[in-house]
């Protein structure tokens, strides 16, 4: 039986003041997966990201990506496999204008001419940005900026995507429109969220982290609707399982 994609074994990490971060975490992702990670603020979940890219050296635990176990020796091939698209998209956006921000992971990778003009291209044409290449990330929309973010990760051709908290900051129509970019990507995806309702239109699977251990892993529907549970790791259910009139209109059953 073939393996997960992503295979996280009892990963263990403490800040640098000593308070425990992660502890024990373990989970594994199959190939072209969507999986949620939700929590708490201070559960955990960025630190997770952090260490899955090896910007973070955990004290122990395996992190293990399509076969390949992290080690310092490792980072630069995990890194090349993995795209990370930060909270803050300005954290991603500091060129000249978009169609630089874009280029600037493959113009790192050796990538010129011809070919990094239709990197570029492509990246901005899958987020329908591609209106924006001249345009200067300071004078972007929030939903503009993050949907830069996004092309700037996807022209390094990862396999995987790593998102922390995605939908933040976007006004309704930003946000949606991220939801049904997220939703149509074939690629393998870990997405951080407080957004449950994001989580839950495209993401079938989610992993709930508690003060730094996984408190519960399983279908997204049955997770959202398990109010004990909920409470106990300081959530809330999403809007949409909210009241008389939850999952109306949606593909829950």
């Amino acid at each position: 039986m073939r393996g997960p994609y992503i295979d996280v074994r009892e990963l263990e990490y403490s800040y640098p003041d000593g308070t425990p971060a992660l502890r024990g975490v373990s989970f594994g992702v199959g190939q072209g997966e969507a999986v949620g990670l939700v929590g708490a603020n201070g559960a955990g979940k960025s630190t997770l990201l952090l260490a899955l890219t090896g910007l973070i050296e955990p004290f122990s635990g395996v992190i293990d990506i399509g076969g390949t176990v992290l080690s310092k020796g490792m980072v630069r091939e995990i890194r090349r496999r993995l795209g990370l698209i930060f909270q803050d998209p300005e954290d991603q956006l500091f060129m000249p204008t978009v169609f630089d921000d874009v280029a600037f992971g493959p113009i790192n990778q050796g990538v010129t001419g011809e070919a990094l003009a239709a990197r570029v291209a492509s990246a901005l044409d899958s987020v329908g940005a591609g209106h924006l290449a001249d345009r200067p990330g300071y004078r972007l929309s929030g939903g503009e900026k993050r949907s830069a973010a996004i092309a700037a990760v996807l022209s390094m051709d990862p396999e995987i995507l790593l998102m922390d908290e995605p939908s933040s900051g976007l006004d309704p129509k930003s946000r949606r429109a991220l939801i049904d970019l997220l939703a149509g990507f074939p690629h393998t995806r870990l997405i951080a969220a407080h957004d449950l309702d994001l989580v839950l239109d495209v993401c079938p699977r989610t992993i709930v982290l508690h003060r730094g251990e996984v408190a519960a892993d399983g279908p997204t529907v049955e997770i959202f609707r398990d109010k004990v549970l909920l409470e106990r790791c300081s959530l809330e259910p999403p809007l949409s399982l909210q009241g008389p009139t939850a999952g109306a209109g949606r593909w829950i059953t």
